[in-house]
């Protein structure tokens, strides 16, 4: 009975060790996609900026060039 009583507490706390780096896998990988989203955005946003101050000196050269 004894042996019984250790092989199950054993096998329980396999479980719940599982469960729990399922649930925390989960919770990193959520992490990294918020994570990943927000340089995806930044990256549209650095490239935006970087367009618009082309075409600003684009237009201060050719103004003044002319």
């Amino acid at each position: 009975m004894k042996k019984a009583m250790i092989a199950a507490t054993i096998v329980g706390i396999a479980a719940a060790g599982v469960i729990l780096y399922l649930t925390k896998k989960e919770t990193v990988k959520g992490i990294l996609d918020e994570i990943s989203g927000g340089a995806e955005d930044a990256g549209r946003l650095a490239t935006r900026h970087l367009r618009k101050t082309q075409k600003k000196i684009n237009n201060i050269l050719h103004e003044n060039l002319s």
